[in-house]
């Protein structure tokens, strides 16, 4: 593919380093195709970026979705899963240029935003396992199907990506494609759906100009009134001027006795800038599937202490959870069969020390859980032996048991 020399691994006293070699290095251009309209460019994601909840949002999804371990199983040589071990390279360090969580983070943000997270695929094992991916931004980057008919590489209906004035077949990228029309090559990002002058983001950015230029030129709307009718046209503009620099300045006005100044109502309160911000911010929430409390918006759904117990669990389930599980299903594709690619999710859901203990002691009583699995669960040392020490069996309270009497009759005829 023309790519191969892009990465190299080496290892040394145990530690492993990667180094790219830039003489063979892609050099992106301009490409239309996968990020839909191209005119927002490199500018369109810094100007979402720009919008606070918008900034807030992709942050927080992108942070949750790099922080992730990645773990693949595999089920061919056993009739149940078993872990891959050590981690593939792929999944722990796919650039290795960078951490785990700085590529997965920022694969999340372009697929948040454009709709695509893109790769191309750099580097393969001896089984053709995928060990290092170049990434690469979905804006620069076209997709379309070879029509047999302009030039191409691949064959007829063969999906061809073009990045950098190189052709890739779907066989050396890596596309996490978002929501789409079905059939369709690129997924649908927040950028194009919402940007727009109508759409969700448009409005916040528009907002936030509005307030912005209240807050920077500070001059309230209002009406000089000239009492006097001898008052000539010059002198009404030069006393506007005057009005105007004085406010601009913070410095105190000076007004003739002949002259008035009325204010138009400009409180932001009054002009329901505020309402209309607010709003927006709730606006903004929906488009990334987060409740409006993340983003500070005011919705009602304040959080209490019974619904701060289960906020990871409806985070995952109605937030993160859709983005994750495509990461899943395309690293997937890059193993072979009977391999899958898991996102460890512990590190969101874990619960508190006393919670984790109690479910702990509950899997050991019932025999599911070994005592040195669970010690492997809170990142604690191995002790020799510990397993072979029978758990502590705990009798459930009952009611207390008389004796039966030395007599012939029963408790119960005792009774009567």
């Amino acid at each position: 593919m023309g790519l191969g020399r892009l990465f190299t691994r080496t290892s040394g006293s145990g530690t492993r380093h990667a180094r790219m070699l830039v003489s063979d290095g892609i050099r992106i251009g301009p490409a239309a195709g996968i990020a839909g309209d191209t005119w927002w460019g490199h500018g369109g994601f810094l100007r979402a970026l720009g919008i606070p909840g918008v900034d807030r949002a992709v942050r927080l999804i992108s942070s949750v979705v790099g922080g992730l371990p990645w773990d693949a199983y595999t089920d061919g040589a056993a009739d149940f899963a078993q872990k891959v071990a050590p981690r593939p390279i792929l999944l722990e360090q796919p650039n290795p240029e960078e951490v785990r969580m700085a590529s997965f983070s920022n694969w999340t943000a372009d697929y948040l935003l454009h709709g695509n997270a893109v790769g191309v695929i750099a580097e393969r094992d001896g089984a053709g396992v995928p060990t290092a991916i170049v990434p690469v931004p979905a804006r620069m980057v076209g997709i379309r199907r070879a029509d047999g008919q302009t030039y191409s590489v691949l064959p007829t209906g063969a999906i061809e990506y073009s990045i950098g004035g190189r052709v890739f077949s779907a066989h050396d990228v890596l596309h996490v494609k978002g929501l789409a029309e079905p059939g369709a090559l690129r997924g649908l990002g927040v950028l194009e759906a919402h940007l727009h002058g109508d759409g969700a983001l448009g409005l916040a950015e528009e907002l936030a100009r509005q307030a912005r230029n209240i807050s920077q030129d500070g001059v309230p709307t209002g009406v000089l009134k000239a009492t006097s009718p001898d008052v000539t046209p010059d002198q009404l503009r030069e006393a506007k001027a005057l009005w105007l620099e004085t406010q601009r300045d913070r410095t105190i006005a000076a007004l003739a006795p002949s002259t008035d100044f009325e204010p138009l109502a400009w409180d932001p309160e009054k002009l329901q800038l505020i309402e209309a911000r607010k709003l927006s911010l709730l606006e903004v929430a929906n488009v990334f599937g987060l409740p409006p409390r993340y983003l500070g918006a005011s919705s009602g759904d304040s959080m209490t202490y019974s619904n701060g117990e289960t906020e990871a669990i409806d985070l995952m389930k109605f937030s993160v959870g859709e983005h994750v599980a495509r990461f899943e299903q395309t690293l997937t594709l890059l193993f072979p069969p009977g391999t899958w690619v898991t996102a460890k999710l512990d590190a969101i859901l874990r619960a508190d020390t006393a919670a984790r203990y109690t479910a702990h002691e509950t899997g050991i009583r019932a025999g599911f859980l070994l005592k040195s699995e669970a010690r492997a669960l809170e990142n604690l040392p191995p002790v020799d032996g510990i397993d072979d020490e029978p758990a502590q069996q705990q009798s459930p309270p009952h009611a207390t048991v008389l004796p039966l009497p030395t007599g012939s009759q029963s408790p119960q005829e005792e009774a009567s």
